[in-house]
């Protein structure tokens, strides 16, 4: 999952049934590819910014707050002020449970 081809079209226009990187040996060496890391600290980020609290994010993604913090969120310091600006007028005004 770590190439495109193997979502969708190859951006380098090669066949995927003869390109010499669908080979397990070779995978990493795809121009395309991405390391399941970067995969993983978008999928973090993404749920925090989707609104998910931290606590469940870490439990879920099995990831410490110090190691979430330091290397997975990826939102801005305007973004987590939002967020939390917004977790806690929801908490005031009886929305939060």
């Amino acid at each position: 999952m770590t190439q495109p081809c193997f979502v969708g079209e190859c951006p380098h226009d090669e066949d995927p049934d003869i390109c010499e990187y669908r080979h397990y040996e070779n995978l990493a060496n795809c121009p395309s590819s991405r390391s399941p890391h970067t995969i993983r600290r978008g999928s973090i980020t993404h749920h925090l910014r989707r609104g998910a609290p931290q606590v469940v994010v870490e439990g879920r993604c099995n990831v410490s707050a110090d190691v979430l913090e330091k290397h997975y969120d990826e939102r801005s310091d305007r973004e987590k002020m939002e967020a939390r600006r917004e977790w806690l007028d929801d908490a005031f005004h009886g929305d939060y449970q």
